[in-house]
């Protein structure tokens, strides 16, 4: 996949210079194969669980990664992709902030019983079940200003898109 993703990239920032790259990483996967929490960085990526009471287990939660400000974490996301459903990929022209922002508002689906329930769509698993689940709509507005957002489940490869 590392070939694959750099040629892909090298092509969008061709076509589209004011396009962005951003890794989506499950802290919690990221945790369990490096030992290691992902930590806050300012201008380079953004938890998912910033508000309370989510921010105490954000390292737990998903983080969005600006792989133009951190490009010494690629070959960590890719290695990670390959042995867990924690990583995707994605391709838009928001910024690092307004896309973590986009990204928090679908956390949290309402059920029909009233409940409210967290989507983990940054599980690849969860995330290749998107367009099964949501109507044309819904998923346009869940891939809002993201060309597109690519995963690898099973080690084959799927791209999400709402257009």
């Amino acid at each position: 996949m590392m070939t694959t993703l750099k040629e892909k990239w090298a092509k969008y920032r061709e076509t589209y210079p004011e396009m962005q790259l951003y890794a989506l990483v499950d802290g919690l996967q990221y945790e369990r194969c490096f030992d290691d929490e992902l930590t806050y960085l300012e201008g380079t990526n953004n938890p998912l669980f910033r508000q309370f009471p989510d921010a105490e287990i954000a390292f737990a939660g998903p983080w969005l990664f600006d792989m133009n400000q951190s490009q010494a974490w690629e070959e960590k996301f890719l290695r990670l992709e390959n042995v867990a459903p924690a990583v995707s990929w994605l391709y838009s022209t928001r910024s690092l902030d307004k896309l973590t922002r986009h990204l928090e508002s679908q956390l949290n689906i309402r059920l029909k019983t009233g409940k409210t329930a967290l989507l983990r769509f940054y599980d690849p698993r969860v995330l290749h079940q998107m367009p099964h689940i949501f109507t044309p709509e819904q998923l346009i507005e869940f891939t809002k200003d993201i060309e597109e957002w690519s995963y690898q489940l099973d080690n084959n490869h799927y791209v999400v898109k709402g257009k």
